[in-house]
């Protein structure tokens, strides 16, 4: 009986012993392959000196998803050989070092379009008081030009590299344009541009003549040319239009929240929040702020919080400036050459936009 019980229990033994080891095996390949998931996808940044793109480097540099291979700045809002240096500086006081920033040309491929000079000089100044930065950048600007170091960056990188352009397109078509080869490098370009169904934003221009456009938005319009190189490269596109920034917005309580999760990156991205709140919304509790580049990177970061719809969109690069030129239209009957995000919603994420910087961060596994 004895003897019979021993037999038994250690055949037991035996059989919970390589139960726990199939299940520690499952758990380690489980693991493996769940930290390959986790690789960051390489991404580059392009944007042209505002301040809700600064908002959504800050929102980037500290996301766990991406690896920022290299930035470059258009033009738009930045004069990018002014701007170029406030980049460096910025990342000085982040304390990132080793990421290449070039600039792109001071106009458009075609016309001259451009922002008020009185929107640019406060990118010139990086928004400040609000938004305070060192006096020196630990490192310098890069000697090529924003086109090149795209091309360079896509052809050194062995994986296809991810791109978040929320400016003028300029760079990407001048890239585009030296390179055509480039992309199949690209894994897909998310784009904040654009109005798709509801009215453009030049009614804010301060010329009372462009202000009649009431059909384009500023990032398109600024290079629409380029916009529409882009737009027809046969490219994986995403578009973050007005249609779905007009759908968020950004209160002082997470202005608040931002500046509390601690981390440099939200700390600025506070600093920026408060400045629109201020200056843009008019320090009105009523008006909270799109930060429109920022909610481009959030769909990109995560594709749950707005989807998209395939659309074929084409610019209107013929019309006149002041009526339509630099029109995103949604052309019915055609492929799709774009995926538009509409219905953005915080509702679709597991954290709120007071969380967004401590949901996001590169320390937290």
């Amino acid at each position: 009986m004895i003897k019979s019980f021993c037999k038994r229990y250690l055949s037991l033994a035996l059989l919970y012993f390589l139960t726990l080891l199939v299940t520690l095996s499952v758990a380690f390949l489980s693991q493996s392959a769940f930290s390959t998931t986790l690789q960051p996808t390489p991404l580059i940044l392009d944007d042209d000196g505002s301040q809700d793109g600064m908002t959504a480097w800050a929102y980037i540099l500290q996301n766990p998803k991406f690896d920022v291979k290299a930035i470059t700045v258009a033009e738009g809002l930045a004069h990018p050989h002014i701007f170029g240096n406030n980049v460096m500086r910025m990342l000085t006081r982040l304390g990132i070092t080793g990421i290449p920033v070039a600039v792109g040309s001071e106009t458009p491929l075609v016309g001259n379009n451009a922002f008020p000079d009185s929107f640019r000089a406060a990118s010139d100044n990086f928004w400040s008081p609000t938004v305070t930065l060192p006096e020196k950048a630990l490192e310098t600007v890069d000697n090529r030009s924003a086109a090149q170091l795209i091309v360079d960056t896509l052809n050194q990188s062995p994986e296809p590299v991810d791109i978040l352009a929320t400016g003028p397109l300029t760079n990407i078509a001048d890239a585009l344009a030296l390179d055509p080869g480039i992309v199949k490098k690209i894994g897909c370009i998310q784009i904040m541009g654009g109005a798709i169904f509801v009215p453009g934003n030049l009614r804010e221009h301060l010329d009372p003549i462009v202000k009649q456009n009431q059909v384009s938005e500023f990032n398109i319009w600024v290079d629409p040319v380029a916009a529409q190189k882009v737009f027809s490269a046969g490219l994986q596109l995403s578009l973050t239009p007005l249609d779905a920034t007009n759908k968020i917005g950004f209160t002082r309580v997470d202005q608040a929240a931002w500046k509390a999760s601690g981390t440099p990156e939200s700390i600025l991205a506070s600093e920026l929040l408060d400045y629109a709140l201020t200056v843009i919304s008019g320090n009105d509790p009523k008006i909270p702020n799109p930060a429109w580049d920022l909610v481009a990177a959030i769909n990109l970061s995560d594709l749950s919080f707005s989807g998209g719809t395939p659309l074929h969109v084409e610019v209107n690069t013929t019309g006149l400036p002041q009526v339509n030129q630099g029109q995103t239209v949604a052309v019915p009957g055609q492929p799709p050459n774009v995926n538009v995000a509409l219905t953005p919603s915080f509702a679709n994420l597991p954290y709120t936009s007071s969380e967004l910087f401590s949901a996001n961060v590169k320390s937290v596994p």
